[in-house]
């Protein structure tokens, strides 16, 4: 097998992926209300937009940012996933609220003992690698409900403890991710719980999932709003998973630039499934072992609403090994002069690629990276099992976020 593979999606902004597209990207239309409100919660605040200028001058390419979420709600949550999963739980307590009082609440009061009795007795679940249950963990921690986590094999014992520490309840099955949704699925129908996952089967017609990628909204409004201009970014890089957060990313881009970068999806080899749908033109499996240090990539399927955006607005797909993912978060950590950053093994393959780019002339000219190119990279996640980052970048997390402390005080 090849080190990597591309492939250029040539659906790409057809009429007919368009169409297939066009519900989904009409229920996901209107976020701001939920931006609104997360602005508002009182551990709200918004994380950076970094410019590695020394890094992008090395690569031979114009600019290079990176939307650094590895502090979001603190290091211990440390993933865009702490805004989809509370906002959702928030979003639906209250409702469960106002079916019993005919009163609505504020987030603020569900943080309260006030209507404890009735979200008490609400149950929450979801299949996780680990920053999903860990941002619903938290969320039912913060606003009274219980939660119930389904994790599989694979999940790290680290991840599986600091899920526990919020007070959900953890239970590990045998088999892979999509083992793990199943029984999630089918425990919460039978329940009575409410699985909250960004997975849509309807178009995001369901509440839950529509709540979910709203939330994530917060992620690209805050690129948009600190990228000194959006209208000259010529690339944008996400990572795979069953590719809800890239859905988000490249709608957001969507409605905000007069002219779409190029919209380029990274994943594992052995967790491919966005680049196999790519290749085959229609939602396929991955055919790889999952075995991958990207644990939050390790998905056989893709998300079929998801699908129906990437599709319509991906231009690129590609899969990468996972000795590059190292090789990115080794550079991130040790930027050259820029400022130093913690990147979580699911957050580096944006990086990956555009460092093997530099030395690569046919992955260059296959992504049309130039001198000219303005390149954002989305790293969604910071060290979420700390010493997984160590061993695989060769420092602690805590010491790369003091030399950053220190690297921005002097700035």
């Amino acid at each position: 097998m090849t080190a990597y593979a591309h492939c250029r999606n040539v659906k790409r902004l057809t009429p007919s992926a368009e169409e297939k597209a066009a519900e989904c990207a009409r229920n996901l239309g209107d976020w701001s209300s939920a931006v609104d409100e997360i602005h508002g919660w009182p551990e709200y605040a918004p994380q950076p937009l970094h410019t590695l200028d020394r890094t992008a001058s090395a690569l031979g390419i114009g600019k290079l940012f990176y939307k650094d979420e590895s502090q979001r709600f603190g290091r211990e949550l440390g993933s865009f996933k702490a805004l989809g999963a509370p906002y959702t739980i928030s979003s639906l307590l209250r409702d469960e609220v106002v079916g019993v009082t005919g009163e609505r609440p504020t987030t603020a009061e569900l943080r309260t003992e006030k209507y404890r009795r009735i979200t008490e007795r609400v149950t929450v679940c979801v299949a996780t690698d680990g920053n999903q249950g860990r941002g619903l963990a938290y969320g039912a921690r913060e606003f009274g409900c219980r939660c119930v986590i389904y994790i599989h094999g694979h999940v790290s014992p680290r991840r599986k403890e600091a899920i526990e520490r919020y007070g959900a309840i953890v239970i590990r099955i045998d088999g892979e991710y999509e083992a793990s949704v199943a029984r999630a699925r089918e425990d919460a129908r039978m329940n009575g719980w409410h699985f909250v996952s960004s997975t849509s089967w309807d178009e995001f017609r369901s509440p839950l999932p529509r709540y979910v990628m709203n939330a994530y909204m917060v992620v690209i409004e805050e690129a948009l709003a600190q990228l000194p201009d959006p209208d000259a970014v010529t690339h944008v890089f996400a990572q795979g998973g069953v590719g809800s957060i890239a859905a988000a990313i490249y709608l957001g881009f969507r409605r905000r630039c007069r002219k779409l970068p190029r919209l380029v999806m990274v994943e594992p080899v052995e967790a491919d499934c966005l680049f196999q749908s790519a290749a085959n033109g229609m939602p396929t499996p991955s055919a790889g072992s999952l075995r991958t240090i990207c644990a939050g990539l390790a998905c056989r399927e893709v998300s079929p609403a998801a699908w129906a955006l990437l599709e319509w607005l991906g231009s690129d797909f590609i899969r990468i090994p996972d000795s590059w993912v190292v090789d990115a978060m080794k550079a991130l950590a040790d930027s050259g002069g820029d400022v130093p950053i913690v990147c979580g093994e699911s957050a580096a393959g944006g990086m990956a690629v555009v460092l093997k780019a530099g030395h690569d002339p046919d992955l260059r000219q296959a992504l049309g990276l130039d001198a000219s190119s303005q390149v954002v990279l989305f790293g969604l996640e910071g060290a979420t099992d700390p010493e997984i980052f160590e061993r695989l970048v060769g420092v602690a997390p805590e010491a790369v976020f003091e030399r950053q402390a220190k690297f921005r005080g002097a700035a």
